[in-house]
C-alpha cells in the first residue's frame, strides 16, 4: 500500500547558530517504507542521518525521520529534501521539500 504524500514540519524561518529540527512524516505505508532528508537533490545528493520512528497502525507503517542540525549562513537558499520510498522498489514513492530561510534583523 502505497503511503499518503510525506509532510514536513519545520520552522517558518531559522536562526543561524541555533539547532533545530525537520520533521518528516509518511503516513499509511506497506510494508514498511524508507524515510529519507537529502540535502539539495536526491540523486546525487548528500544523504543526511536523523532519528527514525516506526508506529504501525492498522496494519500500517507511520514512519517519521527527525533530523537535527544548526544551520550557517552558507546553508542560507538549500534544500532539504524528504523522500518515502520502498527499498525493494528503485523508484522514489513521494518527495516533499523545505527550503532554509533565516530570519532577518532589520
Amino acid at each position: 500500500m502505497r503511503p499518503r504524500e510525506p509532510t514536513i514540519t519545520s520552522p517558518a524561518v531559522f536562526i543561524e547558530n541555533q539547532p533545530t529540527n525537520l520533521t518528516c512524516l509518511s503516513i499509511g505505508g506497506y510494508p514498511q517504507q524508507s524515510v529519507d532528508w537529502y540535502r539539495n537533490t536526491v540523486s546525487g545528493g548528500t544523504r543526511l542521518t536523523g532519528a527514525i520512528k516506526v508506529d504501525t497502525n492498522n496494519e500500517t507503517y507511520n514512519v517519521t525521520n527527525t533530523l537535527t542540525f544548526t544551520p550557517t549562513r552558507t546553508d542560507e537558499g538549500i534544500l532539504f529534501i524528504c523522500q518515502s520510498s520502498y527499498s525493494d522498489e528503485p523508484r522514489v514513492i513521494e518527495v516533499a521539500h523545505t527550503i532554509i530561510m533565516f530570519e532577518r534583523e532589520y
